[in-house]
């Protein structure tokens, strides 16, 4: 099973949900990898195939139970900014298909360890929100199409604004044709007035149904999040 954690916007979470479902899948002993292909505001080491310490992409190799070689992000972007200016300050281009193929060679390296009775569970971030532009008229929604098929979980901070952002990039992922399968409220940085009602909220406003809600310091949620994914639900259901 591939699962895309994708973002309403960057700085909302997606690591954290990351790391905390890589545990509870290496916990309940499914084999696991971490992987994110494209990470801008890191400096690394051309030669080296470990991610650099203190990257997103350290944190995913980390939780999860399997290592690779790939995982050092395909892309690694000096600047902390829109992985397409990154990659334009950088001098490369960022490429859909060769993420998609990076994806796939990891997730075929690693295959050989696992047991014949197992699957792989991989866990895949991507950079940003899902309509971060990667390139002209190319964002994280095509670079996910194109690493179909795939759980999509959304992730959106439990903070003031969730609710015009998590209806808008539904909105706009249904425009596109594609909903995501889960929907994620992570604990905020800086909970407000509205942090912990806005599950509710979501719901009943008739935008969305929240599958969990990621405290700072407890993963009861996630874990419950891990069972049900583990229970093979289909992917393409709507959010709702």
């Amino acid at each position: 099973m591939r699962i895309l954690v994708l973002g309403c916007g960057t700085g909302v979470g997606k690591t954290r949900l990351s790391v905390a479902m890589l545990r509870a899948f290496t916990a309940r002993g499914i084999p696991s990898l971490g992987l994110k292909p494209i990470e801008s505001g890191i400096v690394v080491n051309p030669e080296s195939t470990v991610p650099p310490a203190g990257s997103d992409a350290s944190a995913l190799a980390l939780a999860g139970s399997l290592r690779t070689e790939l995982q050092h992000p395909l892309y690694a972007l000096r600047d902390p900014v829109s992985p397409h200016l990154a990659a334009r300050t950088s001098g490369v281009q960022l490429d859909v298909g060769r993420v998609a193929a990076w994806v796939q060679a990891a997730e075929v390296s690693v295959a050989p360890r696992i047991s014949p009775h197992r699957a792989l569970c991989s866990v895949v971030e991507t950079a940003g929100g899902v309509f971060s532009p990667l390139d002209t008229g190319l964002a994280n929604f095509e670079l996910a199409r194109r690493l179909e098929p795939a759980v999509w979980i959304l992730v959106a901070a439990d903070a003031l604004g969730v609710l015009h952002e998590v209806r808008a990039t539904l909105t706009a992922m249904r425009a596109c044709g594609r909903e995501p399968d889960h929907l994620v409220l992570s604990a905020a940085r800086e909970p407000d007035a509205s942090t912990g009602s806005n599950a509710d909220e979501l719901f009943r406003l008739g935008v969305a149904t929240p599958s969990a809600a990621l405290a700072r310091n407890d993963d009861s949620a996630v874990n419950a999040l891990v069972d049900r994914l583990l229970a093979a639900e289909t992917p393409g259901a709507p959010a709702r």
